[in-house]
């Protein structure tokens, strides 16, 4: 038995460079594995965070274009109308709504309204100023009037509203209106409140049915006054 420990010994001695290779080489082996291994998981880590990152960018992305269409779909107008409707006021439709649409809100026409100087197929924009014309009421163009600050056509009748220095009380805007003596802001108001629930007036001495409206202040501005 000695002499084969001995031989051992010699042997392991004899091969211990080649034993030296043969370990660093196997623990070389396990470290380039293990590091390997390391790589993948970090490339797999990062490429997860880019799809992440692509996800969310697209459904951001998603999400206000969405948002942008909903708001241009709910998008309204605001119009007011007056003159020979039932229920003149300002009323908010949907964006692309019709004059047609506007009048039916507002109760429909008067029996003595104008039809053939309005245009009910006309399309709204926020904030126009509707005023469909009585008969009789001398209009400048037969159409419809989209009073919004642009230059359109319109049945409002302020173009005629004044003749001479008088002022026709069956088509004059508030404006006009408050160009009379006694006449302000309110009262030209009540005026053309009145004029669009009971139609145009039939004479200048109708103007005292308004509220506020009594002789002595129908005295000093008759002469101002045409029908």
């Amino acid at each position: 038995m000695k002499l084969d420990f001995e031989k051992i010994k010699m042997f392991l001695i004899e091969k211990k460079k080649y034993l030296l290779i043969i370990v660093a080489g196997i623990a070389i082996f396990f470290f380039m594995k293990n590091s390997n291994s390391n790589k993948e998981a970090n490339q797999l880590g990062n490429n997860n965070i880019s799809q992440n990152s692509s996800s969310f960018s697209s459904s951001t992305s998603s999400s206000m274009q969405t948002s942008n269409t909903t708001q241009s779909e709910s998008k309204e107008v605001t119009v007011d109308i007056s003159g020979a409707v039932k229920h003149g006021g300002v009323y908010t439709l949907k964006n692309g709504a019709r004059l047609q649409e506007l009048i039916e809100a507002a109760g429909g026409l008067k029996d003595n309204a104008q039809v053939k100087a309005i245009n009910r197929a006309v399309m709204l924009k926020d904030q126009d100023k509707i005023h469909i014309p009585y008969k009789g009421e001398k209009v400048e163009n037969a159409t419809t009037v989209t009073s919004n600050g642009e230059s359109t056509p319109s049945t409002s009748g302020t173009s005629s509203s004044q003749t001479g220095d008088k002022v026709n009380i069956n088509t004059a805007s508030a404006a006009d209106l408050q160009k009379l003596n006694g006449i302000g802001e309110k009262k030209a108001e009540q005026i053309i409140a009145y004029r669009d629930q009971n139609g145009q007036f039939k004479k200048i001495e109708d103007l005292m049915q308004v509220s506020g409206i009594g002789e002595k202040t129908f005295a000093a501005l008759k002469d101002q006054l045409a029908i």
